[in-house]
């Protein structure tokens, strides 16, 4: 009797050490999936939206779309390559997009809430300001 409870014990804490860690991975592979969204080509609202959609079907992710919060905003921040054309005189235009959402992950009955927020700065346009010429 003693062996049953503890093979029923050591199987309980089989299972739901299999859901937490399957939930575990499931969730980061979605976080890294949504990264490599947000850091490909120039942004687009719509394009990320079902980008974050299509990712969370293919890993089995719940998303619910009216939550996915999406901005691009002009910002004073600069890129690395931006302060470095900055520095060379040059007008830099920076904008920021901003993308949080909360998602839903479920292994084996047991689900767990987690919200995502990611931002990325990317250069729009980089000009040279026009001389001034003295007027005689």
């Amino acid at each position: 009797m003693k062996k049953i409870i503890v093979l029923l014990i050591i199987g309980i804490i089989g299972v739901v050490s299999y859901a937490h860690i399957n939930r575990f991975m499931v969730s980061e592979g979605f976080k890294s999936d949504i990264e490599a969204v947000i850091q490909a080509g120039t942004p687009n609202e719509e394009m990320i939206r079902a980008a974050i959609l299509k990712k969370a079907k293919e890993r089995g992710v719940i998303v619910n779309p009216e939550d996915i919060v999406t901005s691009i905003e002009d910002t004073e921040e600069k890129t690395i390559a931006g302060s470095i054309v900055g520095m060379a005189g040059m007008k830099v235009e920076t904008k920021k997009l901003t993308v949080k959402f909360p998602f839903t992950v479920k292994s084996l009955g047991f689900s767990k809430a987690y919200n995502l927020e990611r931002f990325r700065l990317f250069t729009v346009s980089a000009s040279m300001p026009a001389p001034v010429i003295p007027q005689q």
